[in-house]
């Protein structure tokens, strides 16, 4: 039996997901509410995500994870943040933009390696995430035990732990995009590299009028 999460609601590819527009606000260091859509009203302003680009922190507010991470880019529009009293609120309870990212990549993954992620990887843990509030599978915490004791590759952990590929692909993708773990045996980038999209150009025009010009 596959011990890969099962997820509440279709993973969307991270290419065509809010995810796209949170790495590119937290790189340009940009403040960003995104609304989202409600039956009733067109954008709510009562359910939204906050991205603090600048400290690296986010806020969900009043919708569950599941249903940001699926969205499609009909489902919301973003603004720059303006208000102060919001902005102080998110500096204050926010949550650690790391943890955005390993909930998307978690999602997208589905028990395959995400792009930028080799099979003969040596991998080690640089720090544990905070689980209890993260998607997780049944060998987590044995997984993140090995991983952060000694370096390894997911062929050798899956043999020393008697745990399926794929549970490690799942926690790997979200560990090496969220930046909790790190690529020992060669040279990786420091961002994962997002491929060239169709909608890059409205994700530019949505910074810009933050106040930067992308490249």
């Amino acid at each position: 039996m596959s011990a890969v999460i099962e997820q509440r609601a279709q993973p969307a590819d991270l290419e065509e997901s809010v995810y796209r527009l949170v790495k590119k606000a937290v790189q340009f260091g940009k403040n960003v509410q995104i609304l989202f859509h409600t039956d009733d009203y067109l954008c709510s302003t009562d359910r939204y995500l906050v991205i603090l680009g600048e400290s690296g922190k986010f806020l969900i507010h009043n919708i569950e994870f599941d249903e940001v991470l699926t969205a499609s880019q009909d489902d919301y529009r973003a603004r720059g943040l303006k208000s102060v009293a919001l902005t102080t609120q998110v500096e204050e309870n926010g949550r650690d933009i790391r943890e955005f990212y390993w909930q998307a990549a978690f999602q997208a993954s589905g028990g395959r390696l995400l792009d930028g992620c080799r099979e003969d990887d040596v991998i080690q843990l640089r720090q544990w995430p905070n689980f209890t509030r993260l998607y997780t599978s049944p060998n987590i915490y044995r997984i993140s035990s090995l991983l952060s004791a000694r370096p390894t590759t997911l062929d050798v952990a899956a043999k020393l732990l008697s745990v399926s590929k794929e549970e490690l692909y799942q926690f790997y993708s979200a560990a090496l995009y969220s930046g909790y773990a790190e690529v020992l045996n060669r040279a990786v980038v420091s961002e994962i590299e997002l491929k060239p999209h169709p909608y890059v150009r409205i994700v530019k025009m949505l910074l810009g009028r933050f106040g930067g010009h992308p490249a």
